[in-house]
């Protein structure tokens, strides 16, 4: 995987410490944590650098937003990030996707 397909969203430096301190303290030791609507995949790399005893598992409508989590996770060489999943939460999720924590960051304010 080439690190020319990552993204770079401008909020997510400017908000990733935030969440980062925010959100931590409710995250478990160990387990795994799906991130819904990863998008560029800058906020789970964030949080999966910090809390390296959790798996993470990435997902994303877009094939050009999985590829650029997978750049990222490449770029940074994190063991705990799972490769991007395709995952459209308006349809039919597979029940063979497990977690122990779901995440959603800034999804919300661009859903039609």
């Amino acid at each position: 995987m080439k690190d020319d397909a990552r993204q770079y969203a401008p909020s997510a430096a400017r908000n990733r410490d935030a969440i980062l301190k925010t959100l931590s303290p409710h995250l478990p030791e160990y387990g795994r944590v799906l991130e819904v609507a990863s998008g560029s995949g800058e906020h789970t790399m964030h949080i999966a650098a910090a809390h390296p005893k959790l798996t993470f598992q990435p997902s994303d409508p877009d094939p050009n937003g999985r590829a650029s989590i997978d750049a990222w996770t490449h770029h940074l060489g994190l063991t705990n990030v799972a490769p991007a999943i395709e995952l459209e939460v308006t349809k039919s999720v597979s029940s063979s996707i497990k977690a122990d924590v779901v995440i959603c960051i800034n999804m919300i304010h661009i859903a039609p």
